[in-house]
């Protein structure tokens, strides 16, 4: 009997746990991964000197691969050691495929030019002209591929390029990587004048929270969580509000160990100017716009080596208002950074017959059951390399049949586009299907039986520790679910934040029973 063919297209972080959970699932099958790179490391594999993750290595773990604990000592602790820095994360990736001998299914330096369907799955068209059939494809070659294009005769850079010096930039965004570039560009041996322009206010996280001053990666937990987001909401607004009032207090009383205490009183208080400036500006509610957890560009903003501007008038690139939107200001930029959004590199393969906005949960595919996506979510807080894991066991389970594709899938889609477009009226959600990451990977573990109820845990004290201790995928009662290490990991919310979770989980839980179900991404 002929076997069956699998493709996946990119070997970065989606495509590599895609290939591996597919050749565990999928033994009868034969498994290609393309890459078009000379490595499989996507994106992580060279990122700009100086680069630092924005979510900690614990929570972007591979659950299947584990490496890093949450037992993180604020008072003892290296500057950032609990994020991936410079090619850290890509070497990881290596290790991963070293590990379980992925190798022989990658083929690196191999580009796929098109894709299309065919009566019995589909046909890929290599860079060299050379087709290939396939039973069933994923598609893994990820969001960031290409800034989108400005018209303008102005100079413009990628994200990624290498730094310009002694020249005016202005960078149009407000995201994470818009805030890195603005950040690198302003570093005072370049000598650039930076401008960083905004359409609307921006969340900005602390990487190191005054809350005992560990990652606020940290701080997230299911108890947290498992309130209804429109308290949520409400209470989490306030609550940062207060922080970033507060951030003295909040590290003396949480007995926090903060770096950069040596910053003038001055640059505190424009940085905290800023920072509630720009919340107070940001759109939508607090869980449903993306947060920046690159704040180090907050210390730039204080000590003015970046200026916070406007929109740019008419789609005059030389003319903005000033952030007040009170008076219009001109400026020659010498280079401009379009960080406003990225065309997906799954235009380029389909010749915009395949959309991401077609597959049910991000993932499935509403009218080919043999199509699907894997790193195509965007997580408003979280990493896309561990919802990927979660997607991957979907996709390998369905393929696998071991898990059921709906039988109402149009059905739910059709709720699922109207759901996220109501939820999301700011982002463009032809191009990315977003979630917030825990709340989307609970759903489905839901769907494939590996959710840790209390019932499905089995124990009081572990089911304890998985509701307070950071929340990770690593949490899911799958094949690689460990209770020894689920029991040891550190409880880092104070016991009186725990409390007063506890309190309004329970004066709201009649909310919870009458209103329907919070933001799920299901």
């Amino acid at each position: 009997m002929k076997r069956k063919r699998l493709a996946i297209i990119g070997a970065g972080s989606s495509g590599l746990i895609t290939l591996k959970l597919a050749l565990d699932r999928l033994p009868d099958w034969e498994i290609v991964c393309f890459e078009k790179g000379a490595t499989n490391t996507g994106c992580w594999g060279s990122p700009y000197p100086g680069f630092v993750s924005t979510s900690t290595k614990y929570t972007t773990q591979f659950s299947c691969f584990r490496k890093w604990s949450c037992e993180a000592d604020p008072s003892d602790r290296p500057s950032k050691a609990d994020f991936f820095r410079e090619d850290e994360y890509g070497r990881y990736l290596e290790e991963f495929v070293r590990h379980f001998e992925l190798s022989p299914h990658i083929r690196l330096n191999t580009g796929i030019s098109r894709v299309r369907k065919d009566c019995q799955g589909w046909s890929l068209c290599k860079d060299s002209d050379v087709e290939e059939h396939f039973d069933s494809l994923v598609i893994c070659t990820g969001l960031a591929a290409k800034a989108k294009l400005l018209d303008t005769d102005i100079p413009c850079l990628h994200p990624g390029n290498h730094l310009v010096e002694n020249q005016t930039v202005v960078i149009l965004g407000g995201g994470e990587s818009a805030a890195d570039i603005a950040h690198r560009l302003a570093d005072l041996s370049l000598g650039n004048t930076v401008y960083l322009s905004l359409k609307n206010g921006i969340r900005v996280s602390p990487r190191y929270h005054p809350i005992r001053g560990v990652p606020s990666d940290f701080l997230r937990n299911r108890l947290m969580l498992s309130i209804h987001p429109d308290i949520r909401n409400v209470i989490g607004q306030k609550f940062v509000e207060a922080r970033i009032r507060h951030q003295e207090l909040f590290e003396k009383f949480f007995k926090a160990n903060p770096s950069g205490g040596s910053k003038s009183s001055d640059t505190v208080a424009k940085r905290k100017h800023w920072d509630a400036k720009l919340t107070a500006r940001a759109k939508d509610k607090l869980f449903n716009t993306f947060h920046t957890k690159s704040d180090d560009f907050l210390d730039d903003v204080a000590e003015d080596r970046i200026q916070i501007i406007g929109s740019p008038i008419e789609g005059n690139y030389r003319r903005y208002s000033d952030f007040d939107g009170t008076a219009e200001m001109e400026i020659m930029p010498d280079a401009l950074v379009p960080s406003i959004g990225f065309t997906s590199g799954i235009d380029e393969i389909c010749q915009g017959e395949i959309r991401v906005r077609d597959f049910h949960l991000g993932v499935l595919h509403v009218e080919h059951d043999d199509l699907f996506l894997v790193g195509y979510t965007r997580p408003i807080i979280g990493n896309i390399p561990t919802i990927s894991e979660m997607q991957a066991r979907y996709v390998t389970g369905i393929i696998a049949g071991k898990v059921e594709r709906p039988p109402n899938i149009t059905a739910l889609h059709a709720a699922g586009r109207k759901r996220v477009e109501s939820d999301f009226p700011q982002l463009n959600t032809e191009t990315i299907y977003p979630v917030e990451m825990i709340p989307y990977c609970d759903g489905l573990a839901r769907i494939m039986g590996t959710f840790p109820s209390f019932r499905n845990v089995g124990s009081l004290r572990r089911w304890m520790k998985i509701q307070l201790s950071p929340a990770s995928t690593t949490h899911y009662l799958d094949e690689d679910f460990s209770p020894e290490e689920t029991g040891n990991e550190t409880v880092h919310s104070p016991w009186i934040i725990t409390a007063l979770l506890v309190v309004v989980s329970i004066l709201t839980l009649p909310y919870l029973l009458l209103c329907k179900p919070g933001r799920q991404g299901i």
